[in-house]
């Protein structure tokens, strides 16, 4: 949602201590909820009620930051100081566990992303708001300033209400 935009209709008061009809008035919203119309027009303006959503690393990404700890560090100096010293029997071991060692992580990090991604998907909080007088059933991405909401005993609260 367009912060700024929502921050101007909705000013800084303390929003906890107005009574019902003043919160009302100032959400240009009514007990019957917003009309269809309305809460679409506000959705337009207001834009989604999301976060920003960050596309995951690529590949590329993933295994360069798999070089990114002292430990590793640490390993390629001993590969270097061992070729320095002739030894590179055991440079070779060093830099194929190296490899190997990002090459895993890479996969497994990978696979983490996409499972991280695959539940944010399936984890879509719905709500019910009232909307002309009607109780609807919404993805919480589509309320807007002035929604009615419905809570029950065990929901979840959607959003930043």
């Amino acid at each position: 949602m367009n912060r700024d935009v929502a921050s101007a209709m909705i000013s800084d008061d303390c929003w906890h201590t107005l009574d019902n009809s003043t919160t009302l008035k100032r959400l240009g919203s009514s007990l019957q909820g917003l009309t269809i119309e309305e809460a679409t027009s506000r959705l337009e303006h207001y834009g989604r009620n999301s976060l920003p959503i960050k596309p995951p690393p690529g590949l590329g990404r993933i295994f360069l930051h798999q070089f990114l700890s002292p430990l590793i560090y640490i390993l390629i100096v001993a590969g270097i100081v061992s070729m320095a010293v002739g030894e590179w029997t055991d440079a070779g071991f060093i830099f194929a566990v190296i490899l190997l060692n990002s090459i895993l992580g890479t996969f497994q990090e990978w696979k983490a992303e996409h499972s991280a991604a695959a539940l944010q998907k399936l984890m879509k909080i719905r709500c019910r708001v009232r909307r002309a007088d009607e109780i609807h059933e919404v993805d919480a991405e589509e309320l807007v300033p002035g929604d009615i909401i419905l809570l029950e005993s065990g929901d979840r609260i959607p959003a930043d209400v």
